[in-house]
């Protein structure tokens, strides 16, 4: 679960990067920290876990954007404390703590004022397996300075590696809802 809701996080940080609009003319970097919540469901009930901890970090330049988003594995809460130990465990959070997010947009340039929705290329790092697929971010902003972008997307257990957890030797479904979003500031 907690690898889940990372992944949202980091998606989030790469659709930033992605959005279309004015140049800066010199390097600006980009911080900020988000939400990130997975959606499991199970045949008999559905789970939800949320990290508020998902931290964003990039540049854009002229050559485009580079960026990156982390959150570490135990820091997703589901109401149910040891339901997040045994998703720990199954993510071997232990060994692999970070779910990350990574994107470089060629050509990237900051919107200026406005929202947009961009398709950016992702490697979504979870359970150390990276996964490479194309996620939609929307981005709002009214001064091309402060940004909010949301995402949503599937990710799915298998593709990383990962054992689906059972509950009465039914499996969870492989694939999980990824729902973010980030508060990001560009600065020159």
């Amino acid at each position: 679960m907690s690898h889940r809701r990372l992944l949202p996080l980091l998606a989030f940080v790469a659709g930033i990067a992605a959005g279309p609009g004015s140049a800066l003319a010199q390097a600006t970097q980009l911080s900020g920290t988000g939400k990130v919540e997975y959606h499991l469901v199970h045949k008999f009930h559905k789970v939800v876990g949320v990290s508020k901890a998902m931290v964003v970090r990039g540049t854009v330049d002229g050559s485009g954007l580079k960026l990156m988003a982390r959150a570490q594995v135990s820091t997703f809460d589901s109401d149910n404390a040891n339901r997040d130990e045994h998703m720990i465990e199954t993510v071997e959070g232990a060994k692999y703590p970070w779910v990350s997010v990574r994107a470089a947009v060629p050509g990237f340039k900051l919107p200026a004022r406005g929202a947009t929705v961009v398709a950016v290329q992702a490697a979504i790092e979870l359970h150390g397996v990276s996964v490479n697929h194309p996620i939609d971010i929307k981005m709002e902003t009214n001064d091309g300075v402060h940004f909010k972008a949301s995402f949503e997307f599937d990710e799915s257990l298998t593709a990383h590696k990962i054992e689906r957890p059972s509950l009465m030797f039914i499996p969870v479904d492989d694939l999980i809802r990824i729902i973010g979003s980030a508060d990001v500031t560009a600065k020159s």
